[in-house]
């Protein structure tokens, strides 16, 4: 397909399908076979909207239509305000710490990214999406999303090409934005034990017109970790909602990021000295930086706008657009340790001297991307069929120069010094990146009998991938991929609300690589999934399990270009998720997952049968709150403590070498007072427990983060 022929395809589905908007009413009218009925579908607030103690929320992330958990045949977690809040949490990988299937800080506590994994598979490249629109990222060019903008954070597990095109087989993060629509008044201070501190605003209001705004505001500043660890970051999200004549509802929304910082300390760090102790001394101390203050810097400048159109037609169907433009200029400069002197794994004198890295890169990035549904429910007969049309269309493009010095850059383990500025080489890597995508998707869901549910998705795409070389390594390429996606689902529905499900699914990545790297098409994968999800209408507790499958085609492998995609990769694994509320102020909520992956095919037959690195064995969570009322002293008092567990994981491709468990503890405890007053404080990993979250190699091992305590006072009025 030429470029010409695929931006035509964009235009034509754009049109057809607000054609659809236009002429959907007349259709059903029309013919004879079609009891409309209905319409049982949630609408768009209630899919967005605060979560509260609901157990089986609305969401639009596993369909792309609002629809409760338990109607989704995948394994689905919406987490609210209330658990973004629970510690905190400066990162959306911290509130994702609890969430089943997702591996969290994986390069350990990095503010600058959330390294996040699901099913054992990157997620934070293809699986990040925006109000359901996707956040690829590629590079260092990436958008960060602050966690006090959001409403709720949402886990899809499993494939989800089906719905959103090229993705992570293992699942998708979506964040949801916080939206106007009611009155909110809120105002908070913070400050943590590095001196760091705080200021938050949210402040909304529903005008005499009926259309509403709301402004969402952060800005933190000051010490991080240590002396080496400084800035300033802030956050502005403004948003306004209003109504067109006919019934069209329209949402703006806006973005900006800004950061000014110096890094939060090396997170790549060889596994002889932080994973095993050494003979010359000891273990490499987790607070140590050994870059320089003067020279290292961390710059962002970010901005995106959104519109959310949404207009329901006398036919019951909906048409809902999404648009979005964004764009991100990063430029870093940090040294980062690549093993001992020499690059040597294990020390070579009694100070532990580390070899170092100077790198710098400026990248800027700039996204369009729009996503047209049309929905709606029929009937034919005895069954009911919840009808999704659409298309979207993405367009990332990616501006970046990287250098980087490795001759003669030191420092010690035991006194680590400023290393100066570097002399840097010229740019190993100039060029563009540009990658577009237009995908055609339709879903079915039908209902029958006394509780039957069968879901059927079919999607096809059309990627171009291109890149231009300016400077340095690399090659220019220009390379078209298509892939049909597909998704198809039975369930049944007790009256008890308990719901059993099998799922089939595939999903694709086109690789942003070169044919003369050996990269000729998308790594491809396929799901079975086998789960159940239990939530009866109104009761306190719910509980949800899946036993899931997936085979990862067409991996890239080998170090160096020239790739060859003989890789395969299976993941096994069972996941667990619930919650109990117990009405006497007590409640809890556990996760659990188990994972079995082995590389199944390979260029090195070596490697056969080995787990790939970052991959914990398993992940266990629990926490526990406990609210006081009933007039007592204690009223408006809350406690919570959690546990989380991480089991052993490779630090090597051969195995050879593994990362050990971890137990952590966290806590908090709140108080409301009169007048809309209430405090907080939290603690995380309490114990101050000295740990390794991974290795990618025995070169990269990523410590976690130390005890951290926050303390924060909110006024609402």
């Amino acid at each position: 397909m030429s470029y010409d022929q695929f931006t035509s395809l964009s235009r034509l589905g754009t049109v057809a399908v607000l054609m659809l908007t236009t002429s959907g009413s007349a259709w059903a009218q029309d013919s004879g076979a079609l009891d409309l009925g209905t319409l049982i579908l949630s609408n768009q607030e209630d899919a967005t909207g605060p979560v509260g103690v609901d157990n089986n929320p609305p969401t639009v992330t596993g369909s792309k239509i609002p629809l409760r958990l338990n109607e989704i045949p995948q394994s689905v977690s919406v987490l609210g305000r209330e658990k973004i809040e629970r510690f905190n949490a400066r990162r959306t990988s911290e509130v994702l710490r609890y969430s089943a299937g997702v591996t969290s800080d994986v390069f350990g506590d990095d503010s600058d990214y959330d390294w996040l994994r699901i099913r054992g598979f990157q997620a934070d490249q293809t699986g990040i999406y925006l109000d359901n629109a996707q956040n690829l990222a590629f590079a260092f060019g990436s958008f960060y999303i602050d966690p006090f903008t959001l409403e709720r954070i949402e886990v899809l597990r499993g494939p989800s090409s089906a719905l959103y095109g090229g993705s992570n087989p293992g699942g998708i993060v979506n964040y949801v934005s916080k939206r106007p629509g009611e009155r909110v008044r809120e105002l908070t201070f913070g400050l943590n034990d590095a001196s760091a501190a705080w200021i938050e605003l949210d402040y909304g209001d529903v005008l005499e017109n009926g259309s509403s705004y709301r402004v969402v505001g952060r800005l933190e500043g000051g010490d991080k970790y240590d002396e080496f660890n400084s800035g300033v970051r802030g956050t502005f999200a403004p948003s306004f909602k209003f109504s067109l004549d006919g019934g069209t509802e329209v949402t703006l929304l806006a973005n900006i990021h800004s950061a000014s910082e110096k890094h939060t300390g090396s997170t790549f760090l060889p596994y002889f000295g932080t994973v095993e102790r050494t003979d010359e001394f000891g273990f490499i101390d987790p607070d140590a930086n050994f870059s320089d203050p003067d020279w290292d810097s961390y710059e962002r400048r970010q901005a995106s706008a959104s519109v959310i159109v949404e207009r329901s037609f006398d036919n019951g169907f909906t048409f809902t657009g999404i648009g979005r433009v964004g764009v991100a200029d990063v430029e870093e400069s940090y040294y980062y340790p690549f093993g001992y002197s020499g690059f040597a794994l294990n020390p070579v004198d009694d100070v532990g001297t580390l070899s170092l890295i100077a790198f710098e890169h400026d990248t800027r990035v700039r996204t369009a991307q729009t996503d047209l549904r049309y929905y709606g429910q029929v009937a034919t007969g005895g069954v009911k069929h919840d009808l999704l049309f659409g298309l979207d269309a993405r367009l990332y493009d990616l501006d970046e120069t990287q250098a980087s010095a490795f001759a003669g850059l030191t420092n010690t383990v035991v006194d680590p010094t400023d290393p100066g500025t570097p002399t840097l080489d010229p740019p190993y890597r100039d060029g563009t990146t540009r990658q577009s995508q237009v995908g055609l998707y339709v879903q079915n869901q039908m209902r029958w009998g006394d509780g039957w549910i069968g879901t059927l998705n079919l999607r096809h795409d059309w990627v171009r991938s291109e890149q231009t070389v300016d400077g340095g390594f690399g090659e220019a390429f220009d390379r078209e991929d298509d892939e049909t996606s597909w998704r198809a689902a039975l369930a049944y529905e007790f009256d008890s609300g308990f719901t059993p499900y099998l799922t089939f699914g595939s999903s694709f990545d086109a690789k942003i690589l070169s044919p003369a790297s050996g990269v000729e098409k998308p790594e491809t994968a396929e799901q079975v999934e086998l789960g159940f999800k239990y939530a009866p209408d109104g009761a306190p507790f719910s509980l949800s399990a899946a036993l899931f499958q997936i085979d990862r085609t067409n991996v890239v492998v080998g170090a160096f270009a020239p790739f060859n995609q003989l890789g395969e990769v299976r993941a096994r694994g069972f996941e667990v998720e619930g919650s109990y509320d117990f009405g006497n102020g007590l409640s809890i909520e556990g996760a659990a997952t188990f994972l079995d992956t082995e590389v199944t095919e390979d260029s090195d037959p070596a490697l056969v049968g080995k787990t790939p690195t970052l991959i914990p064995e398993r992940e266990i969570s629990l926490f526990a709150q406990y609210a006081f009322d009933g007039g007592t002293l204690l009223d408006g008092l809350t406690l919570g403590a959690g546990v989380r567990h991480r089991g052993e994981s490779y630090a090597n491709a051969s195995n050879s070498l593994t990362v050990p468990e971890s137990t952590l503890v966290d806590v908090f405890a709140s108080y409301e007072f009169d007048a809309g007053l209430s405090a907080n404080l939290s603690v995380t990993n309490l114990n101050d427990k000295r740990y390794v979250t991974g290795c990618q190699t025995e070169f990269v091992c990523s410590y976690g983060g130390g005890r951290e305590v926050s303390f924060s006072i909110t006024r609402t009025w």
